[in-house]
């Protein structure tokens, strides 16, 4: 079975032709990642409207084996006809849209099986690699070849359809339907910002002058500012912003009233009540809301390790918040929820935080942090009383 490497081709034994494509990663299918074939011409300009995972063709029609693995059935002479198609090609990208809050998707380690006789592994050693050209399919003298590609880029399908010179589209399809599964999609993103937009987020100190937020909250930011009622606005820098975790790293250069403590050492915490606090739907009012739910699961979607799953209610603008234990602890940070569900939240786990403070040179570990002397566990209002003055309302501004 000849196995491809980058840049080999090799010839197509039997046509029609079968291509089974498999994530090897978290990510899935018609989830977080979409698949899409265009067929272009000597120019490399597209010859046909490309077939996607939600919208197959005459040419390309789709067999779904799972969230996981799809199977193409190509009819390369009847696209390869059509308008001088010259050259076919497979792009895998992560689905975008401006009402989503989701945990950043890196197109990478995926499985590529042309028939049953070609096999690729797609990786790149590249990071946020939101889109790639994986494999093209091309006719020589009669006879139909395919071609081991990873043409990356960082700035999602558009960066290929400008070259292109097609209209691509790298949006969540909307009830998108695979096999007979209705896919859930996540909810709430902004959209890209724009000279002159603000927005909000939350933020919460964890030491004299660092403090936590999600990466999406300050993302596209040129001015950053720190709220909290009875004191002065504070300016502050972005010292880490990290996509895969969503999080990012605030410095401010004076002092902070109160900052919390971060969970320190593990134990199951699967059902354990949590308290959030946090600013969601500052056009509604800027104060301080409090909600309360459980770790629903230690793992995010895909089985994801980096998240958690947590019941409490959150809105718009809860980005950035803490989860807190009874102990008055963090144990998370809420990133991102699932639309049309109840209470699919999820947060960043503290252990993750934990380990991109210690690269940022912030141990937290060595701090002294200020617990409330009340009998532990705390109640909801005890937590709210000894916590409050870490929580900070994140005004951004493009």
């Amino acid at each position: 079975m000849p196995t491809l490497v980058l840049g080999a081709n090799t010839p197509i034994p039997h046509t029609p032709c079968q291509v089974t494509v498999t994530s090897q990663n978290a990510n899935r299918f018609g989830i977080e990642m979409g698949c899409v074939w265009i067929a272009m011409d000597a120019s490399r300009r597209a010859t046909t409207s490309p077939a996607y995972l939600h919208e197959s063709k005459d040419w390309a029609a789709l067999t779904v084996e799972s969230e996981k693995s799809h199977v193409w059935t190509l009819d390369l002479a009847h696209v390869f006809s059509q308008n001088q198609t010259q050259y076919l090609q497979l792009i895998v990208y992560a689905y975008q849209d401006a009402s989503v809050i989701a945990p950043a998707v890196e197109v990478n380690d995926l499985g590529i099986k042309v028939g049953s006789d070609i096999d690729y592994a797609f990786h790149t050693p590249e990071r946020h690699i939101k889109a790639s050209i994986v494999l093209e399919i091309y006719q020589r003298n009669g006879q139909y070849k395919c071609r081991a590609l990873a043409e990356t880029s960082s700035q999602s399908l558009a960066n290929f359809a400008e070259r292109l010179q097609i209209s691509l589209d790298a949006r969540y399809p909307n009830n998108m339907t695979t096999g007979n599964v209705l896919h859930a999609l996540p909810d709430n993103r902004r959209p890209r910002p724009q000279p002159g937009d603000t927005w909000t987020g939350t933020a919460f100190a964890i030491d004299p002058y660092h403090l936590l937020t999600c990466e999406h909250v300050v993302d596209g930011a040129t001015q950053i500012a720190l709220r909290q009622q009875g004191y002065p606005d504070m300016e502050c820098q972005v010292v880490l912003a990290d996509e895969g975790s969503d999080t990012a790293l605030l410095k401010v250069n004076q002092p902070l009233p109160s900052y919390l403590p971060l969970r320190e050492r593990g134990y199951d915490l699967l059902g354990e009540q949590i308290t959030t606090l946090g600013f969601p739907l500052t056009g509604l009012g800027s104060q301080l809301q409090v909600t309360q739910g459980n770790i629903a699961g230690l793992q995010g979607i895909g089985n994801d390790i980096r998240f958690m799953q947590f019941t409490a209610p959150i809105q718009p603008g809860s980005s950035g918040s803490p989860l807190l234990l009874p102990t008055g602890e963090v144990v998370g940070m809420v990133t991102h929820t699932i639309a049309n569900t109840q209470n699919m939240n999820y947060a960043v786990k503290y252990q993750l935080l934990s380990a991109l403070l210690t690269s940022c040179g912030v141990n937290v570990s060595e701090l002294t942090h200020t617990i409330s002397q009340t009998p532990l566990p705390l109640s909801t209002p005890q937590i709210t009383k000894q916590s409050k003055s870490a929580l900070w309302l994140v005004g951004c501004g493009a």
